[in-house]
């Protein structure tokens, strides 16, 4: 058992389990979860988010248009003095899964 543990964590909606993310698609999810501040939202930069999830940039910024795509995030363009600077990501409820419950049930068939 440790002592003088911090607590540090930070948690997902068990939801997300049932969404079929890619790998990827869940670290950079679980990543902004992580990130994020009481509204919701951080401002990471798109390398900042790739090295801390062991991912190329360009992986990273396919995975974040996808997440958005499927609801997940909405990415938001922040600009300063007329130029984009970077980029705000919000998490979003899951509302609803990708797939129904029924398609896991294994249903036999009578001979």
């Amino acid at each position: 058992m440790r002592k003088n543990c911090s607590g540090q964590y930070f948690l997902l909606p068990n939801r997300i389990f049932d969404e079929r993310l890619s790998p990827n698609e869940f670290i950079v999810y679980s990543f902004l979860i992580r990130a994020k501040d009481s509204a919701g939202q951080s401002f990471w930069s798109v390398p900042m988010i790739a090295k801390s999830c062991s991912m190329c940039a360009s992986t990273c910024r396919k995975v974040l248009h996808s997440l958005e795509s499927g609801g997940y995030i909405t990415i938001s363009k922040r600009f300063i003095g007329g130029e984009q600077k970077s980029n705000l990501y919000t998490v979003n409820k899951i509302r609803s899964t990708r797939f129904s419950a029924p398609c896991f049930r294994v249903y036999r068939q009578r001979i």
